[in-house]
């Protein structure tokens, strides 16, 4: 790039700058193979331009170049703006990990940065999709009664679907890991101060969670497709004033903690603080706790008070004081910050005995195929501690993907081991064990693989007083069933680092063999001709070069008109693209007519809809313009509540707005079939000998045994729902 000083450059200058530029294209122009490709790099193409220019405009979208520049720039503009802070002083941690203020809870985040309500915090984490967990798990459990019972770790962390931008319906049924503050910080029902940042819900041309790194001109040839999430940009916001020290709470919703009772006892949800609140003030204003001559009738008034609540509503007992002395300091703190009164800790408190882990944020990695990285915050020495992260602990068996190969004559199904699902890629363990780590501190799973050379980090066991080190004592199938967290990684700097420094870990010899092969049997099957090799991955994955993504569809100034069923005849819209339509739908008596032989359950006018979960696949069946304004008819199919079928609406005058393009379910890279998959590497000697099984084999077993599967065909099919996943704000769950 030349950067011009001054607006007055002599000619000789002009000159000499035109001659740097003509040589810079020969020489990039030189290093092209016919194809307009870097042949040095031609493995890890992700980018024709020409071929996405000539390609656009026949899908419907006319990106120019010009454009096209216009996009990277907002892009690299809006990482610049993620990757800047709110403080000068770089060495100042902003982000702590500490026990947390709830008993009996581990540990908690905490912010010695001060957030005004609506500001986000400044990590972007990942949200990886755990597509039908319980129904492959069942598969690979078999007929084993006590495991299919069993409670699982993983379980209590996954949020519901809609937690990522249209997460729901990438999958039949889905949820969603998000570490960091989604799975780190507690929740505490009247002290939530941190929620999703969901704009997208309300502006439908945001990306939302989606990464920046675009999949639009994603080809075949890309080995790396579908090895990491595409939502790299999961956004927490304050949704009131957070003051230094304090302890960061989102909502699991009311549902999580209702559907745990016999785990976590009874928990108040923030009603119940609320109502705790009314009784101790109304009981302060009618009882004088200043007369000490009156302190008996007082006492056993309140203990009446709370035998009342006690039999009115356990939970809203359990946030009451257990005694009367309490009452005035209760009233004036609140009984939320009553219960939980060190959730406000000094920063001194916090430097002596919490672990730092904001030395990280996540950007556009440096590494082709890897999507984001993490880079260095501040500058880190050899040798200090980079961050600090719980792990939980799963076996791999809870990963495992299966697909029905025959159905029976009696109904049931004979399952093919497929296998596993993207978690696996950002789980650490041993390929000899069956035991896997899930880190979930902010930013660690967006740490890439580097070389032997290039790595400037290493996995440790945390040396912090809160790391549980006798569990590595613990027997393999303890650690599988394993209910809490205690184990902790620290994942440490082997070289000095700068600011700015992509953060690299050394996966491990089994890792690099692995993708080494991938790469190979991904090639040998682009080589055949039908696109599949017999010995290699099924290449079931769309072809996307050159065509638009949902994000440009979705921009209604550049994609004002949506073409209808008869149109897309003639034109239609990439295979894995579908439309929805935002739709309330109406009462019975509010529909216009029914037609029970067309099968149209109700037909009616479209009316303005706020809530972005009433989105529904949809039918464009026509578009009439009326004084410069589209108003569309559509076919909308509607799922009837707790049951298996939909119902098919007509809904007529409907606005550009409240169409959405999203990709079809199954669609994305990341569910296609011989996708990357496999754990991150531990160093040698992290994994303790005993936990050693031979996961290798016992994979193989699982594909021997297909056949002696047949007994779960029952099973195969019913989802298995964990009661209440983490909700969100407004404590839904799917």
């Amino acid at each position: 790039m030349v950067m011009m000083t001054s607006l007055r450059i002599r000619g000789r200058h002009c000159f000499a700058i035109f001659i740097c530029l003509c040589l810079q294209l020969i020489i990039c122009c030189a290093t092209l193979g016919k194809d307009g490709v870097h042949e040095n790099n031609a493995l890890y193409t992700r980018f024709d331009p020409i071929a996405y220019y000539s390609n656009s405009a026949a899908h419907g979208i006319d990106i120019t170049p010009a454009q096209h520049r216009q996009r990277l720039q907002q892009q690299q503009q809006e990482q610049q703006q993620q990757q800047q802070y709110s403080y000068d002083d770089e060495n100042k941690c902003t982000t702590y990990l500490a026990p947390s203020s709830i008993p009996n809870s581990g540990l908690g985040m905490y912010t010695t940065q001060p957030y005004r309500t609506g500001e986000s915090f400044p990590f972007p984490e990942i949200g990886i999709v755990l597509s039908e967990k319980n129904r492959h798990y069942s598969v690979s459990i078999g007929s084993d009664v006590n495991k299919r019972d069993s409670e699982k770790l993983i379980n209590q962390y996954p949020w519901a679907a809609q937690s990522l931008t249209l997460g729901e319906y990438e999958v039949g049924f889905g949820e969603v890991v998000i570490p960091g503050l989604g799975m780190l910080a507690n929740s505490h029902l009247g002290l939530v101060n941190i929620r999703h940042s969901d704009l997208w819900k309300i502006q439908s041309w945001r990306d939302g969670t989606d990464s920046y790194v675009r999949s639009d001109s994603f080809t075949r040839e890309d080995v790396g497709r579908g090895a990491q999430s595409w939502h790299g940009r999961t956004l927490f916001s304050a949704n009131v004033n957070i003051g230094v020290g304090d302890e960061l709470f989102v909502s699991y919703g009311d549902e999580w903690f209702l559907g745990r009772e016999r785990l976590l006892g009874l928990v108040p949800l923030g009603d119940d603080f609320k109502e705790a609140d009314r009784l101790l003030k109304e009981f302060s204003q009618n009882n004088d706790m200043n007369d000490e001559s009156n302190y008996a009738q007082r006492n056993a008034n309140y203990e009446k008070m709370l035998t009342e609540a006690h039999n009115e509503n356990p939970r809203l007992r359990k946030a009451l004081p257990n005694n009367m002395q309490d009452v005035p300091k209760a009233v004036q703190m609140g009984t939320a910050r009553f219960s939980a009164p060190s959730s406000n800790r000094p920063v001194e408190w916090l430097e002596e005995n919490g672990a730092c882990i904001d030395n990280i944020i996540s950007g556009v990695s440096t590494i082709p195929q890897a999507g984001r990285g993490a880079f260095a915050t501040r500058s880190i020495q050899k040798g200090q501690t980079i961050t600090t992260t719980p792990v939980v602990t799963l076996e791999r068996k809870e990963l495992h993907l299966w697909e029905e190969r025959q159905r029976r004559g009696d109904g049931g199904q004979v399952m093919e081991f497929m296998g596993h699902q993207l978690l696996l890629n950002y789980c650490y363990g041993h390929s000899n064990s069956s035991l896997l780590f899930f880190p979930y501190a902010p930013t660690v799973n967006f740490i890439n693989h580097g070389s032997v050379d290039d790595a400037n980090a290493e996995i440790r066991w945390s040396t912090l007083p809160y790391h549980k080190g006798e569990w590595l004592e613990e027997t393999l199938e303890g650690m599988k069933d394993m209910l809490k967290t205690g184990l902790l990684f620290d994942i440490v700097a082997t070289k000095d680092m700068r600011r700015g420094d992509e953060v690299l870990l050394y996966y491990g010899k089994d890792w690099e063999e692995s993708w080494t092969n991938h790469v190979e049997e991904w090639m040998a099957s682009m080589n055949e001709e039908d696109g599949v090799d017999d010995d290699g991955p099924i290449l079931n994955i769309t072809e996307r070069l050159g065509l638009p993504t949902t994000h440009d569809l979705n921009q209604m100034d550049q994609n004002p008109t949506v073409r209808t069923q008869q149109e897309q005849l003639q034109n239609p819209y990439p295979d894995h693209i579908m439309t929805r339509c935002q739709y309330d739908p109406p009462e019975a008596e509010e529909c216009t007519k029914s037609s029970a032989a067309l099968g149209l359950h109700c037909q009616s006018r479209w009316t303005v809809s706020f809530d972005a979960q009433h989105i529904y696949p949809c039918t464009i069946l026509t578009r009439t313009s009326i004084q410069g304004t589209d108003w569309y008819s559509a076919k909308v199919e509607v799922p009837v509540k707790n049951k298996n079928e939909v119902q098919l609406h007509l809904v007529e005058y409907m606005t550009r707005d409240a169409v959405r393009f999203v990709d079809k379910p199954y669609s994305r890279d990341q569910y296609s079939y011989g996708v990357f998959r496999k754990e991150i590497g531990l160093p040698e000697g992290i994994m303790p000998e005993h936990w050693l099984d031979g996961s290798e084999e016992e994979e193989e077993d699982v594909d021997d045994i297909e056949e002696e599967k047949e007994d779960v065909g029952e099973v195969v099919g019913a989802e298995v729902m964990e009661s209440g996943e983490m909700g969100g704000d407004d404590g839904s769950s799917t």
